[in-house]
């Protein structure tokens, strides 16, 4: 959605989208060009990908792990926003690639219905929501 002034300038919202597809276009670009000038493509460049949940790094409550590792339950009690259950991926998602798929299957998400997903660093403080 636009919003225009009287002078038919747009608000920030739309230089802030704008901004953020010129700052992907330019990674893409980077991407590119450091791929040829070290003589690869990005494509020969192969980076590990999550391959299962990391139990052992958690905000803890999670007291079901499927034996796979690839589902948790949070057994918490969920009193207030900051009582959280927060599990990252084994490995970072990765940054070598345009495009990244991942998928996640909420099978419930509780009495209040709050479940957020996102992506956070290494050292991401795992009593917060992420993303």
């Amino acid at each position: 959605m636009t919003h225009s002034n009287s002078n038919g300038n747009s608000n920030g919202t739309e230089n802030y989208n704008q901004g953020r597809r010129w700052d992907f276009l330019d990674l893409a670009r980077l991407g590119a060009a450091r791929g040829a000038s070290s003589g690869r493509d990005l494509d020969d460049v192969e980076e590990e990908t999550p391959s299962e949940l990391n139990t052992i790094n958690s905000s803890g409550g999670f007291l079901v792990v499927s034996t796979d590792k690839l589902s948790v339950k949070y057994t918490g009690v969920n009193l207030h926003g900051h009582d959280v259950g927060v599990v990252q991926a084994n490995k970072p998602a990765p940054v070598k690639r345009l495009v990244y798929y991942f998928e996640i299957f909420v099978k419930d998400a509780g009495t209040k219905g709050q479940i957020a997903i996102g992506f956070t660093t290494e050292t991401f403080k795992m009593r917060r929501q992420p993303g």
